[in-house]
């Protein structure tokens, strides 16, 4: 069972295989309102919220977030209403070792929203773009 079914259920569906996308790992927790999965990111250089500095040259992190399928769209029953089912954010992170992993992954008010779309296929192109894996999505039934 992955951390999001734990966090959220087993019947929490994301609309994608997760085994689809290995880049992505899981930080879901339950004191948030949706699953997140955060992953590192290409640095475009004048793309909002994904230039690299030299304070951080490799450690630009993506998070995204996946809310609950709205099955009707004009009563939107989300606790973030302002946002789409899937949303990619800029994060900071705070190594705490040496371990790729060993981080926390935030938001601040640098955070910037980079993706949204309520349809799990457009997620295959834009995490082709910026992610270090190449991956691809099939649609669950």
């Amino acid at each position: 069972m992955h951390q999001y079914q734990q966090e959220f259920g087993e019947s929490f569906d994301l609309g994608f295989s997760l085994e689809n996308f290995p880049i992505l790992v899981d930080k879901s927790w339950h004191n948030d309102v949706c699953p997140s999965f955060m992953f590192k990111a290409k640095a475009v250089s004048g793309y909002s919220g994904l230039d690299r500095s030299e304070s951080q040259p490799n450690d630009q992190y993506l998070v995204l977030w996946v809310d609950y399928f709205n099955e009707n769209p004009d009563e939107d029953h989300r606790e973030n209403t302002g946002f789409s089912r899937y949303t990619v954010i800029t994060a900071t992170a705070t190594r705490f070792s040496s371990s790729e992993w060993d981080i926390e992954i935030g938001h601040d008010e640098k955070s910037v929203i980079l993706f949204e779309s309520e349809d799990p296929r457009v997620l295959t192109p834009f995490l082709e773009k910026h992610s270090l894996s190449t991956l691809a999505i099939s649609e669950t039934t």
